[in-house]
């Protein structure tokens, strides 16, 4: 059933029909702790006492990687976005049955072909600073969304936003958009005070972020730690959810342990109450500690190859064609990610909304063989006297610029499949790089080819900022193959656009068979999302009630109790 474009969803009565159904149980938080943290200042080496040198009333997440902003409408990250969920809200929330349902909507309504929205907002929703979230706040947000973020093609087909009420919103389009509701549950969608981002200036996002989250700015510990601490004022959580507010620890301390052993000690046997960053491959070791747990759930998000077809040789589909035969996906699998996921034929994985089936995938992708990257290299010219020698043309090695990320199942993920294509005769250069050098460089295109990871839920959100052509990365956006294919443009609009379902789901589908044959990804797996944490931490099992699990970490931030 399409549920992104009813004609009038009011919260307060989608509120009333559910209460019910959902007496007694709880979606809280994945963590609470025994353990209890005190609040001094960090050294950044965590502890050993589970404490992390903070006060009973702290919530200690750890993560591995450190934002570069807390900009939400510059962020692109998910180490921004971890801590994003606890300062922002967006206009709509993802319920347990897949819907997008207002929230800081008290109605709205939609014309019949989807071309104009409106918008009620929900009074008495302020921000930390204290200004009302009214029509033209949020008109503010959405302008300076669709002008600063790497995510703005969510909203940029808007032709207007419009307050035309002190409390109500108008958004008109040129062409249908019956899919708005859905984009509204993007936590980068999420609203910032106009008031403070013009007296931040520059520093917004380094020295202040101000939301209407459940919880609100102390400080930034740059490369060590972001404190964030309980907003009082906050009453408006979701009612399908156990606690509508203010939050229940006094603070969240999010921690960076960049190093992957560093952050497994410090949850078994230190100061990390939860994190999501754990390695794949040390999973087992978080369920065999006896202070922890670790929860998993097989998921949507493709780790991938992303190649850049502006640049020589991968310009060539044959060579990319021969790069993704060459990637046995499955010793990825477990050196990469110690067993935690699953091989996948297409970029959109099978258990995503509207992907193409498993088999079908399989059919129409490129299959796991040497003997048949061998043959694509001769068809491109690259030829070698033995297997495993460099191939060369006109004198030239078959060389590759690899990069990949820090975070160590990227970095694994680069290790493995570097030697891959080297049995086939190409020389991949293997690079490890930190995020900021390495988002320089991928917006300059020097790459050939990149690990990666983004995806979502629904086929459509997982391939738009990754292929569609306005998004590239020398644009500021996240399509890091650089691709540019206008039957793929074309079809991914009529995915978003029609008006009629059955149109925009067959339009997805064609839309993933030829990212199948020009071949600008290589997909490899999906992750296991896993959580691990304290066997204090309570909430758990109502947490995972949700299907999508993994991605609403907000319900953490609300639910938590320490």
């Amino acid at each position: 059933m399409d549920n992104d474009s009813k004609l009038s969803v009011s919260r307060r009565r989608y509120v009333g029909s559910v209460t019910a159904g959902l007496t007694g149980i709880s979606l809280a938080g994945c963590t609470g702790t025994e353990n209890q943290a005190t609040g001094t200042e960090s050294t950044g080496e965590g502890s050993s006492d589970g404490t992390a040198g903070g006060k009973a009333d702290t919530f200690v997440v750890g993560s591995s990687s450190k934002p570069s902003t807390l900009d939400i409408h510059k962020a692109t990250r998910r180490p921004e976005e971890t801590v994003l969920s606890a300062l922002h809200e967006p206009l709509f929330r993802l319920n347990e049955n897949k819907e997008p349902v207002p929230h800081l909507a008290a109605d709205y309504s939609v014309n019949e072909d989807a071309t104009e929205f409106l918008f009620q907002i929900e009074q008495g929703v302020t921000f930390h600073n204290g200004d009302e979230l009214t029509a033209e706040e949020v008109v503010y947000n959405w302008e300076r969304f669709v002008e600063n973020s790497p995510s703005s093609y969510l909203l940029s087909p808007a032709k207007a936003f419009e307050a035309t009420g002190e409390y109500e919103v108008t958004v008109t389009f040129d062409a249908p958009y019956p899919l708005l509701p859905r984009y509204l549950t993007d936590p980068l969608t999420g609203f910032v005070s106009k008031r403070a981002v013009e007296e931040a200036g520059e520093s917004y996002g380094q020295e202040i972020a101000v939301g209407t989250g459940p919880y609100q700015w102390k400080n930034w510990e740059h490369g060590t730690a972001i404190v964030l601490s309980k907003f009082e004022e906050y009453g408006w959580g979701p009612e399908f959810a156990a606690n509508q507010g203010p939050g229940n620890p006094e603070k969240f301390r999010f921690e960076i342990h960049p190093e992957a052993t560093t952050l497994l000690n410090e949850l078994t046997s230190g100061g990390v109450h939860g994190s999501s960053y754990i390695t794949l491959s040390d999973t087992k070791e978080v369920e065999q500690a006896d202070s922890t747990n670790l929860i998993r759930k097989q998921y949507t998000r493709p780790g991938y190859l992303a190649i850049n077809v502006e640049k020589k040789p991968t310009d060539n589909v044959h060579v990319r064609r021969a790069i993704t035969h060459a990637v046995r996906k499955q010793p990825v699998i477990e050196a990469a990610l110690g067993g935690e996921g699953y091989p996948i034929w297409s970029i959109v994985p099978p258990v995503a909304v509207n992907a193409l089936g498993e088999e079908k995938a399989k059919e129409l992708g490129q299959t796991v063989s040497q003997e048949k990257a061998r043959e694509e290299l001769d068809a491109a010219g690259w030829t070698n006297s033995k297997q495993g020698e460099v191939r060369t043309k006109n004198g030239e090695e078959l060389k590759l610029t690899f990069y990949a990320f820090t975070i160590p199942r990227y970095k694994k993920m680069g290790k493995v499949v570097a030697p891959l294509l080297g049995e086939v005769g190409i020389k991949a250069e293997l690079e490890i790089l930190e995020a900021g050098t390495l988002y320089k460089n991928l917006q300059s295109g020097n790459h050939n080819i990149t690990t990666m990871a983004y995806g979502g839920n629904w086929a459509v959100n997982a391939l738009e900022p990754i292929l569609k052509g306005e998004n590239t990365a020398t644009e500021g956006g996240t399509n890091y193959s650089l691709w540019q294919n206008d039957e793929f443009d074309s079809l991914l609009e009529k995915a978003k656009t029609s008006p009629d379902q059955a149109t925009r789901e067959q339009a997805i589908l064609d839309a993933q068979k030829v990212v199948l044959e020009e071949v600008p990804v290589t997909p490899i797996c999906a992750f296991n999302k896993v959580y691990g944490h304290k066997k204090s931490v309570s909430g758990i099992d109502s947490w995972t009630e949700h299907p999508w699990w993994p991605d609403q970490e907000w319900l953490n931030r609300l639910e938590l109790d320490v």
